[in-house]
């Protein structure tokens, strides 16, 4: 039996990011919390909302203790008390890896949508950050059993970052899994290379055209004055990892695995950096006279099997089209994160994407791959250049370790 309530629109608000870092390049220095902060001033500011509106805060972050003092735990609400939310204001943290920055808006998303008799949020700060620089090496050393605050003798030392690009359970590594993936729907190394090449020259293009340098591209990204490697100031107002190469060069460069289709060349940088979004109920947006035209159509979620976990997307994508309404044909502009080449060829594959609308401005392989970052920095890139082409539909998905996909559609209002 119908209630008569219609269902609330979410629209997004303000959006921003910080420039994609090298790793251990120039924002090595920077917590993931500290670059959440600068995130989520941007994107607060952009939005023109007061603070004092903000009902909840949701943050994602991947790779725990590499903040001073093993801080990342309170993550998100560290992030709201700097940010200057009142103090009764909750904070999440939540966690699905590559796409945890997804699930923050996602997470958002969902707050906003319940029934006010259940949770009355109707304005969420949404940030992903990650500082990949900083991951730790750990000492599996067991705690004493005679006294908690002291440890055995021993214990295996375990690179933090090396070890979670394995996934044990299924007897894989995430390089293995788009290289099976890639074979599997006949990917060659070739066209990984001259996917790579293509990846670069567009975010080298991208930068050429940015608002930075008196353009109108990645209109969602900001400048951070920091100091480099050398400890020489710099004005940071550009993805650190992008590089002019060739498939020539790419081509020289050893394939790591079984099919030799993933290389050092063909795959997403290691990386650091951070996007925020706010998200808030059109309804209560448009009394506060804050920005209204983009919203979230839809999200989709899917598992897939582990060891060619590249293929998420596929799922996932169909999933969020079919839960808006629309037809892959709809949409004008794609966000597929590039984990690597041969697992975005094999999504590019599988769904039939039109590439001139898929990654116009580069993607991760040229970018980077901040993790918890990466999937918020993809819808805030998305956002702005749907504003900048003037189209209704765009898509942005990624695919995640351990067997997942994750899409969300987003939608011009002006255009309904």
């Amino acid at each position: 039996m119908g209630t008569g309530k219609t269902t609330p629109r979410v629209v997004l608000s303000g959006a921003a990011r910080t420039p994609v870092g090298l790793k251990c390049g120039t924002l090595r220095n920077f917590s993931a919390e500290d670059l959440a902060v600068l995130a989520a001033d941007e994107a607060i500011a952009r939005s023109t909302i007061d603070c004092g509106k903000i009902d909840g805060v949701v943050g994602a972050n991947v790779y725990q203790f590499t903040a001073p003092g093993t801080q990342d735990i309170y993550f998100p609400r560290n992030v709201s008390i700097r940010c200057h939310l009142r103090t009764e204001v909750p904070a999440l943290m939540v966690q699905r890896i590559c796409g945890s920055g997804l699930q923050a808006v996602v997470s958002g998303f969902q707050q906003i949508l319940l029934p006010n008799e259940i949770d009355d949020t109707g304005i969420v700060l949404c940030v992903g950050a990650e500082t990949m620089s900083r991951a730790p090496r750990v000492m599996r050393a067991p705690r004493s059993a005679t006294n908690f605050w002291e440890f055995a003798e021993g214990g295996s030392i375990e690179d933090t970052m090396l070890a979670s690009l394995n996934h044990d359970l299924a007897k894989t590594s995430m390089m293995l899994t788009a290289d099976e993936y890639g074979a599997q729907v006949g990917v060659k190394r070739d066209e990984c290379d001259g996917f790579a090449e293509l990846s670069h020259a567009r975010a080298r293009d991208a930068y050429r055209r940015s608002h930075v340098n008196g353009g109108d591209a990645l209109r969602g990204m900001f400048a951070i004055d920091t100091t480099d490697p050398a400890g020489r100031p710099v004005h940071l107002a550009r993805d650190e990892c992008v590089r002019k190469t060739s498939v020539d060069v790419l081509a020289k460069l050893p394939g790591l695995t079984p099919n030799k289709l993933v290389s050092p060349g063909n795959a997403s940088e290691i990386s650091d950096g951070a996007a925020a979004l706010l998200l808030a109920d059109r309804t209560r947006a448009v009394a506060l006279g804050i920005p209204v035209r983009y919203e979230i159509a839809s999200y989709g979620i899917a598992g897939v099997d582990p060891r060619v976990m590249g293929r998420g997307p596929v799922p996932a994508i169909t999933q969020a089209l079919a839960r808006a309404g629309l037809h892959k044909n709809d949409v004008d502009l794609w966000e597929i994160n590039e984990a690597f080449a041969a697992q975005y060829l094999g999504v590019e594959k599988e769904l039939g994407l039109d590439r001139e609308k898929t990654n116009v401005n580069g993607g991760a392989i040229a970018i980077g791959h901040p993790l918890a970052a990466t999937g918020a920095r993809l819808l805030v890139d998305l956002v702005y250049e749907m504003e900048r082409r003037d189209v209704r539909y765009g898509c942005t998905a990624v695919c995640i370790g351990g067997g997942q996909g994750m899409a969300v559609v987003s939608s011009d209002t002006e255009k309904d």
